[in-house]
């Protein structure tokens, strides 16, 4: 199983290369920055949404089931 490279060493590296480049002022890791942070927010967002959902799906469950109970009576 391949290890799977953190923002840090991705970041390392890819200094080492633009260094190797002869290129140390790329907009490349201002850019990297900018999409971890997306990448951060839409997370929390998608946890958030899906949150809400199991919230509904459970709310809707339990009225269901007190409709259930005055049809029964």
């Amino acid at each position: 199983m391949e290890k799977k490279m953190t923002s840090d060493e991705a970041r390392f590296e890819l200094l080492q290369l633009l260094g190797e480049a002869g290129r140390e002022q790329s907009g490349l890791l201002p850019y990297l920055e900018e999409l971890e942070k997306k990448c951060k927010r839409l997370e929390d967002e998608n946890r958030k949404y899906r949150d809400a959902a199991a919230r509904r799906a459970s709310s809707a469950a339990s009225m269901n089931s007190r409709l259930k109970d005055a049809l029964r009576e």
